[in-house]
């Protein structure tokens, strides 16, 4: 399912869903193994880096 399948109250609920998923990952990391922030955005800018790094050009 692309993006534009996706309706605007959808798309909203699945960025939300994921963003609490993802805070919520987060905070379990830190729980575990009390790294700081700084840490924490660093892992999710490599993240970013892998998902970009592998997105087809007519995604973008």
């Amino acid at each position: 399912m692309g993006y534009n399948d996706f309706t605007d109250e959808q798309l909203n609920q699945v960025c939300e869903d994921a963003f609490v998923n993802i805070k919520e990952a987060c905070m379990r990391l830190q729980e575990k193994t009390k790294c700081s922030n700084k840490v924490v955005i660093e892992m999710l800018n490599n993240v970013v880096e892998f998902y970009t790094s592998n997105t087809p050009e007519s995604e973008n």
